[in-house]
């Protein structure tokens, strides 16, 4: 019969991938593209060109790493879903949906930095409320989009807390952790009906606490998803060891 037991040190590199993604986000966004805080939304036209055309180059090479960076939230998430499919007894639904929803995710994930080259591509030839629409469009891509991310936290919730293996897959704390994170990160949703203040798309609700709750998520998951994969290891050097002495 085929071994179908999971190959920890792919899943543990997959684990670390999200760790890769935060790095990149903070060095692309901030460092190279000067997005971090975003440009304010009550900026004119003008304004918001001329950013463009100031910083073209530190964009360009921005939006590429965060292209490579980005494309890593697919695997990090997948991390995860390997052991939602342990904690699943029974036909694996939250472990199937959890892979349809992480793959529209991922596009969300990357329609941001292809969208910001383009428009950093030649932005001298570009009509300002044009460019002004479309960045605009680009951060309502970045925090609008938070839906389907808040409901794989909802996913990761039910699976740790429905989790009735022996020993658990994760900490029930993890279960909580995931619902606190899919509340908080609500007030995304905000940012169409504002220009000014804590809950637009550069305010202390909307941008700051968001990004906090929904990027310490990644990382205290793929801490939590390490340690699953240390434990599995373990488990499978055990069985491994009564399979020599029997």
């Amino acid at each position: 019969m085929k071994d179908l037991r999971m190959d920890t040190r792919v899943v543990s590199l997959m684990a670390w991938s999200g760790i890769v993604l935060v790095v990149c986000l903070a060095v692309a966004q901030g460092l190279l593209m000067g997005f971090i805080p975003p440009p304010s939304p009550d900026m004119s036209a003008e304004e918001i060109a001329q950013l463009f055309i100031e910083r073209k180059l530190g964009i360009r090479v921005g939006t590429l790493l965060e292209c490579i960076g980005f494309t890593f939230y697919l695997t990090w998430s997948m991390s995860i879903v390997m052991f939602m499919r342990r904690m699943e007894s029974g036909m694996p639904v939250l472990t199937y949906t959890s892979i349809a929803n992480n793959g529209g995710g991922y596009v969300f994930f990357l329609l941001m930095p292809i969208t910001w080259a383009a428009l950093a591509f030649r932005p001298e030839a570009l009509d300002p409320k044009l460019l002004q629409l479309v960045n605009d469009y680009v951060w309502f891509i970045f925090i609008l989009s938070w839906p389907p991310f808040a409901l794989f936290t909802v996913y990761i919730a039910v699976a740790v807390l429905r989790d009735r293996n022996p020993e658990p897959v994760f900490p029930r704390w993890v279960g909580y952790v995931n619902l606190w994170t899919a509340a908080m990160i609500m007030p995304a949703g905000l940012i169409e009906f504002f220009t000014t203040g804590p809950f637009a798309y550069d305010g202390v609700i909307a941008v700051w606490w968001v990004w906090l709750e929904f990027f310490g998520w990644i990382v205290v998951m793929s801490w939590v998803t390490l340690r699953a994969c240390a434990a599995e290891k373990r488990r499978q050097l055990a069985e491994d060891g009564a399979g020599v002495s029997a």
